[in-house]
């Protein structure tokens, strides 16, 4: 909270979430077998604080502070020398000023540009920044033989409205103060003993001739009401924060076409046990396909099914979700080949789904080799070596799911259960919507 100075004061819980920063950048180093952190400094509260942090976690002697200076002002590099006499680390300069004014001018070539280029020459400068940071991180990995991480220093007021440039400060590998406000920030530097003049300075990104709050026309303390409680704020000031959010999301989110992992899973479901729900399960939780398509057979096999299409569909439809479809236009189809055909008349990217039980058996099926134009997920069984039958096919065309862990269910166990009104013992094949199903439909009477 902030006193009548203007100085924050802080309380016993920032003391323990200090530690539990602390705790996390050190359990996340143990158990990635990682050294050290290179971060930028500027002179600012932000970058301060995060060296405070990772000094305190890793010791001073695995840190290392770079000074960027890119057309910049003396008293950065000036408070970047104060933060790292005071905490211990290394500190070094790599002046970026040439380098951006050789890239200004191999852009001249290009053309005579007339327009405006004030934001693109604002934001090359974070770029080249967090370029350096890589390159020396890669560097310092090699010379030192330990892995070097490179810490963002982005607070969760900034990256809020969006202020940050994507390429640039938005890059890191470790984030410690992503969600923590402005004040909070302030609230942690207390903690850590940052110096009060770089605590308390005006924040601005060095690249320009404003302060932050003139750039984003709002101050710090509306975003953070913002966040917490925007009806408290003013119509102007939530109008404007809301702009800068909404403006900024292309920042958040990179828009990715994803090939759609279609998963077919055939099969008379008669009835649908838990055994086909451990399978539906395994498959959708763990994304082996993104969405499954479950086609129940026709009356078409040897033996007579014994329940109809439409109550196999019906059961099936308790399982049904975003990532699951049961299909009831192709039951007709007596060949799987002839399924995947017709799915693939609107889906380019199927798997069919097989338990390794059916992978013995599947040089018999009705044309391989047409199955074979997509990919096979073969459901692991302990007792079945799934590469001694598929060493004859190109084996890029199987999938070979040797955690899925199988639920044995005899479906004629089942049925002989229900049929003996042994409706007590279903429980442990069967959920109970399925049993109330089978019950109220009288099923396999």
């Amino acid at each position: 909270m902030i006193d009548n100075s203007g100085i924050i004061t802080i309380g016993d819980d920032m003391e323990k979430e200090v530690e539990r920063i602390i705790e996390f950048i050190r359990d996340y180093y143990k158990k990635h077998n990682l050294g050290g952190v290179v971060l930028g400094i500027s002179g600012g509260k932000d970058s301060a604080v995060v060296a405070a942090l990772f000094t305190k976690a890793l010791g001073s002697e695995n840190v290392v502070g770079l000074t960027l200076p890119c057309h910049s002002k003396e008293i950065d590099k000036i408070d970047a020398k104060k933060i790292s006499d005071y905490y211990g680390f290394k500190l070094l300069n790599i002046d970026l000023t040439n380098t951006f004014d050789t890239f200004k001018e191999e852009i001249k070539k290009i053309g005579d540009f007339t327009f405006e280029v004030e934001n693109s020459d604002i934001n090359l400068k974070p770029r080249l920044r967090m370029s350096a940071c890589y390159y020396m991180a890669a560097l310092l990995s090699k010379l030192n033989n330990k892995t070097y991480l490179v810490a963002g220093t982005s607070n969760k007021s900034e990256l809020f409205v969006g202020y940050f440039t994507k390429g640039g400060d938005s890059v890191c590998d470790i984030s410690t103060i992503a969600d923590f406000t402005k004040n909070e920030v302030i609230e942690i530097g207390e903690v850590l003993n940052v110096p009060k003049d770089i605590l308390y300075k005006e924040p601005s990104d060095g690249l320009s001739d404003k302060v932050d709050e003139e750039k984003l026309g709002v101050s710090y303390q509306d975003i953070d009401t913002y966040m917490e409680n925007p009806v408290s704020l003013n119509e102007n000031a939530r109008r404007k924060i809301k702009e800068l959010h909404d403006a900024n999301r292309h920042k958040f989110e990179i828009p990715t076409y994803k090939r759609l992992k279609v998963g077919v899973y055939v099969g008379s479901f008669d009835p649908v046990h838990l055994g086909h729900k451990n399978v539906i399960n395994y498959l959708t939780n763990n994304n082996v396909v993104d969405k499954l398509i479950i086609v129940p057979t026709g009356d078409y096999w040897d033996k007579k099914l014994n329940c109809s299409l439409k109550d196999r569909i019906n059961m099936l439809k308790f399982y049904q979700n975003d990532k699951v479809v049961i299909n009831n236009t192709l039951n007709n189809l007596e060949y799987t080949y002839k399924v995947l055909d017709e799915l693939g008349k609107e889906y380019d990217n199927l798997y069919l789904v097989i338990g390794a039980d059916n992978i013995k058996d599947f040089h018999l099926w009705k044309n391989v080799d047409e199955i074979l134009k997509n990919k096979i997920i073969v459901l692991g069984r302990n007792n079945i070596n799934i590469e001694e039958y598929i060493k004859k096919y190109d084996k890029n065309r199987f999938i070979l799911c040797n955690d899925f862990e199988e639920f044995n269910v005899s479906s004629t166990q089942i049925r002989d259960l229900i049929k003996e009104n042994k409706y007590s013992m279903l429980y442990k094949y069967l959920d109970s919507d399925i049993i109330k199903y089978i019950v109220d439909n009288k099923l396999y009477n």
